[in-house]
């Protein structure tokens, strides 16, 4: 019985011997990766591991221990950034009717009737209103109609546009400009009903 609980015991402090052994390789190892492992016996005749070097003791191979190296990380390309989305436009066409461009226009008082063609039609209930505009300056105030009268206008050339203005009176869009030629009298043409020096008719004798 004693014999067996001997080698019992024996058996149990080798294994706790290996255990160690391999905890001291393992300590050693992680103390430093690329330190030298040395074993030697000791005067107990006990296997001895160690990271210094000591007589008689024999420098072991150690495996190379593995590593890992994680893959490149690449950043992603941003996004390209998106143009801010456009309103749709609300009107595809503003142009003259009439008059027509380089129209030579006749009248002793100055008036040139204007119309446009609006596309779609105007948006009333957004308070859109048009503008029309004489030589460059607006001509009266905006308004809802697309016909408009322009009166005792000078002779000569002049410029003729209009314009669809929003609620705070920006301009939505704008036509081409039309050129027109207005000819009127001038009060020294012999035949001008207001001449002063217009020939009077010689009275009928009796």
């Amino acid at each position: 019985m004693k014999y067996r609980q001997s080698v019992l015991q024996q058996s149990g402090d080798t294994f706790m011997v290996e255990i160690m052994k391999r905890l001291l390789i393992m300590l050693l190892l992680c103390s430093s990766a690329h330190a030298e492992v040395y074993k030697s016996i000791n005067a107990a005749g006990e296997v001895v591991y160690s990271d210094t070097p000591t007589k008689g003791a024999e420098a072991l191979e150690m495996p190379e221990l593995p590593t890992y190296t994680p893959p490149a990380v690449t950043a992603e390309p941003a996004a390209p950034a998106t143009a801010e989305p456009t309103a749709t436009a609300v009107y595809s066409e503003l142009v003259f009717v009439k008059p027509e461009d380089d129209a030579t226009i006749r009248d002793n008082q100055g008036i040139i009737n204007a119309e446009l063609k609006l596309v779609p039609a105007l948006r009333i209930r957004s308070n859109h209103r048009i503008q029309f505009y004489l030589d460059g300056e607006p001509y009266g105030e905006p308004g809802t109609s697309i016909r408009t009268t322009m009166g005792n206008v000078d002779r000569g050339e002049h410029n003729l546009s209009a314009s669809v203005l929003d609620s705070s009176g920006e301009t939505v869009i704008s036509s081409d400009p039309v050129i027109v030629h207005l000819h009127r009298q001038t009060i020294y043409n012999p035949n001008h009903p207001n001449n002063p020096n217009r020939p009077r008719p010689t009275p009928r004798a009796n």
